[in-house]
């Protein structure tokens, strides 16, 4: 996603304008416009800016990477608020694809709670299974 995308993105999640967020950088009211079109791009010191406004960082506001947050060395990040990031930018399926296998995984972590592949048929009886032998693998 380029910068252009990304700034109207998260203009449009904060239910922001365009004459708001240009008030805020104390900009004229096309200058958003501009960015947004691609037409114009900001400076360093407004991309600083923009990125404090929305709280991400500038890798993420210029799409470098998809990691909204910015570097804070003190704080913790929880793995359920990575997990979430990522389970959102799935499609559907793949959420429930994604819910099925984590059943799978506590399922077999309550039969064998030790060495999960210490039993050759671990895998049966779940709602996901795989081949145990090359001869049951079919396409």
């Amino acid at each position: 996603m380029d910068f252009h995308q990304r700034l109207k993105q998260l203009r449009k999640e904060r239910k922001m304008t365009q004459a708001a967020l240009a008030k805020e950088l104390t900009y004229g009211a096309t200058a958003i416009s501009n960015y947004e079109s691609g037409h114009n791009q900001p400076s360093i010191s407004d991309l600083k800016k923009i990125a404090s406004i929305f709280n991400v960082s500038m890798d993420y506001l210029l799409g470098v990477n998809d990691f909204r947050r910015p570097y804070e060395p003190d704080k913790k990040i929880n793995d359920a608020e990575i997990f979430n990031e990522y389970f959102e930018m799935l499609e559907d399926r793949g959420k429930k694809e994604l819910l099925l296998y984590i059943q799978w995984l506590l399922s077999r972590q309550e039969n064998s709670p030790e060495n999960p592949y210490a039993e050759a048929n671990s895998f049966q009886g779940t709602s996901l299974q795989v081949a145990q032998k090359p001869e049951d693998f079919k396409l």
